[in-house]
């Protein structure tokens, strides 16, 4: 175990120790919150977690060793109380001793850390996010609440690896066993809130885990209706059926509701929407192709004309507020007479024909109607192929398309970049949907989040992304911004930049 002085621990624990200032309600208080949930439940394992809406209710019921403050986007700890690096390499982790799990499984030691982390590593488990843990080397616990993992190089991002989120998330071994092969619908966390009941065609409720470390939550019960109609949700909240609206995206029902003075409860700019082109599709091999796509669709007239709330245009990957982002890179600004020149060099001056994956729970998206008119304006036909929700799940995880949308939140940027960069995390083994593969970007990937400094490590980002907008595996169409609105009464609603809400730091006022 490498020697750490008194100051770095002490420095360690005054730059993680801040935690949101609330006032605990009484476990006695038998509040109900009822919140829409937009979709079919798919499971809440870790291991394989997917879409926002699931990660809600994962986020709500696991800890990390790290987790987010819901205003800043900041590191927080979790169940670490504190940690200490002296090269980014090997990290030490100070366990919260009395954290507890649910459902009687008992108090969290690091043996349990080191066994969620091994599980997400395993290939028996084939977890899509076993790359965010791949640099992990070695891993011991000196004693209970103490938790050492070395790495392979150093990674000044790792901590949120490590977060309260996929496989950052620390399940029970015995509760993993007892589910016999259910994890996803079983799933034991030590978080605020415990899965109560589901039914998979129309609720889901959450209970407050009294033994939580934080203390009990304000609101006992969390009941999350299912709703997939959009404007069904709408008059739901205004009838007082439901509490909270989980991801309202129509711009006309925000509007109805902001009139009627319900709270917004809203994070901007949280995640950037992209269409992974397969580069294993003939016509999307082709570089010009992919630029011919990038110029015929005018992503600034969509989104002004159906949703100026909700959308706005952007020309990179990555999300403007994170501190690696960069301006100078190619843009591809509305054209489509370079559009059908670039298709004409590249031997499709007939034009071309694609299909585009979607599920039947979203149909065909108005947004998506446009992009479909203005490819057919440059000769390009695109056709919806519309499948259920975990269908649509496993393919595009699989890479079984040709072209398909994706929007993954992130506060790391590592989460982006190695997930759809990296030639180790090519579909189906991770989320490289597009089967991207660049040696130049691979080793720039690598070297900057190496880089203590971080005006050297912004150079090499820098660079990363001009190469990836000029070759453009991923389209950008827009950046997101995600609503929750509800009822007056509800306080503490704030989305992060995952897009989720820490029911933890919610109430309902009672006057």
């Amino acid at each position: 175990m490498p020697k750490i002085t008194r100051r770095q621990f002490s420095a360690s624990l005054a730059a993680t120790a801040f935690l949101p200032s609330i006032v605990r309600a009484a476990s006695g208080d038998h509040k109900t919150l009822n919140i829409r949930f937009y979709d079919d439940p798919a499971g809440f394992d870790p291991a394989n977690i997917f879409r926002i809406e699931n990660e809600n209710i994962a986020f709500n019921i696991f800890s990390g060793l790290t987790s987010y403050d819901s205003q800043t986007g900041a590191i927080i700890p979790d169940v670490a109380e504190s940690w200490v690096t002296e090269d980014n390499i090997t990290w030490v982790f100070k366990l919260r001793e009395g954290v507890m799990f649910h459902k009687g499984y008992g108090e969290v030691t690091a043996q349990d850390v080191i066994y969620s982390f091994e599980r997400i590593l395993d290939p028996a488990t084939a977890s899509p996010y076993a790359s965010q843990l791949a640099g992990i080397t070695r891993m011991e616990a000196p004693d209970p609440y103490t938790l050492v993992i070395e790495l392979d190089a150093p990674n000044g991002n790792f901590l949120h690896s490590v977060a309260n989120y996929h496989q950052g998330q620390i399940v029970s071994k015995r509760a993993i066993e007892d589910a016999d092969g259910q994890v996803r619908w079983n799933p034991v966390g030590t978080g605020p809130y415990y899965l109560d009941h589901i039914d998979v065609n129309s609720e889901i409720i959450l209970k407050r885990h009294e033994d939580y470390f934080r203390g009990p939550a304000p609101i006992e019960t969390l009941h999350f209706r299912i709703i997939k109609d959009e404007s069904t949700a709408t008059i739901a909240l205004r009838n007082g059926e439901v509490d909270l609206v989980m991801r309202s995206n129509r711009e006309e029902n925000l509007q109805i509701l902001e009139a009627a003075g319900f709270r917004m409860n809203v994070a901007n700019n949280y995640a950037v929407a992209l269409k992974v082109m397969n580069l294993e599709f003939e016509p999307f091999a082709d570089a010009r192709v992919r630029h011919a796509i990038a110029h015929a669709i005018d992503y600034e007239a969509i989104c002004n004309a159906i949703s100026p709330s909700l959308t706005q245009p952007t020309a990179s990957i990555m999300p403007d507020w994170m501190s690696i982002y960069s301006d100078n890179i190619p843009k591809y600004p509305y054209d489509p007479e370079r559009a059908r020149a670039l298709l004409a060099e590249a031997g499709y001056g007939n034009g071309l024909s694609f299909r585009h994956l979607g599920t039947s729970a979203q149909g065909v998206t108005e947004l998506q109607q446009f992009e479909i008119d203005f490819l057919s304006q440059v000769g390009i036909t695109m056709t919806m192929e519309l499948v259920d929700t975990p269908t649509f799940n496993q393919r595009r995880n699989a890479g079984e398309f040709d072209m398909a949308t994706r929007l993954l939140p992130a506060i790391n940027p590592d989460m982006i970049l190695f997930n759809y960069l990296h030639p180790d995390n090519k579909a189906p083994g991770g989320l490289n949907g597009a089967r991207y593969d660049n040696p130049e970007v691979t080793g720039l990937l690598e070297a900057a989040r190496a880089k203590v400094d971080p005006d050297t490590a912004f150079e090499l980002y820098e660079r990363l992304q001009q190469i990836v907008m000029a070759e453009l595996p991923y389209l950008p169409s827009y950046a997101n911004n995600v609503y929750w609105p509800g009822k007056p009464t509800v306080t503490g609603v704030q989305p992060n930049y995952l897009a989720q809400v820490n029911f933890f730091e919610v109430d309902i006022a009672t006057s």
